[in-house]
């Protein structure tokens, strides 16, 4: 399916380094709906248990979950999106907050990539999982960037555009070579012939 799937969660946004365009699709999670309305964004599904928010939203498209269930609302909703066949995922307001949620919401990258997708979960440290593809991250970007491997080793590993470069490298998952890497004013290239990498910016959403 082209076009991409925006997913907003509960926690505020105040910056949006990629905003909605036609065609794309809009899930709310949970209060993540009026994380949504509060940006101009009208969405066309809204999913949750709704225990952060105290009540439904009065809205047509509504998915509602049982309080108690063994996966987050955020990951309802990708999977949710993935099964209507959307691959591409841009995710607000579900990074940073309780450590537990952010490292899950890092799982649910994995899980997506492995599956032939790719999540973006901004916040005020953005990330993505590549796996055996690149990632470009453009010039205006500054900071730090860090990547690690996600699995045992990650080959074939590529850094350039950035202050410490690789070409061909290995990561591994039990070594954190990768941790603060720096822009430099340039279009940063991060790509992975065989593993999976966790990609970490400052993007100050």
């Amino acid at each position: 399916m082209s076009g991409r799937c925006f997913l907003f969660g509960a926690l505020p946004v105040t910056r949006m380094p990629d905003a909605p365009d036609r065609g794309d699709y809009i899930i709310a999670a949970d209060r993540g709906y009026d994380v949504a309305v509060s940006l101009g964004i009208t969405p066309d599904l809204v999913v949750g248990d709704f225990d952060s928010r105290g009540s439904a939203p009065k809205v047509e498209n509504l998915v509602r979950l049982p309080v108690r269930k063994d996966e987050t609302d955020i990951a309802h909703a990708l999977a949710l999106a993935f099964d209507r066949g959307w691959r591409s995922f841009i995710v607000y307001g579900a990074s940073g907050g309780k450590a537990d949620h952010t490292f899950a919401n890092i799982q649910l990258a994995c899980d997506i990539a492995r599956r032939g997708g790719r999540a973006i979960f901004y916040g005020e440290t953005s990330f993505t999982v590549i796996r055996n593809a690149s990632l470009t991250l453009p010039e205006s970007s500054s900071g730090r960037v860090s990547v690690f491997s996600m699995t045992e080793c990650s080959r074939g590993v590529v850094l350039r555009g950035l202050s410490y470069t690789m070409d061909g490298g290995t990561l591994s998952r039990y070594t954190p070579t990768g941790v603060s890497n720096a822009f430099i004013g340039k279009q940063a290239e991060i790509s992975v012939r065989d593993g999976e990498l966790l990609v970490m910016w400052q993007t100050g959403a």
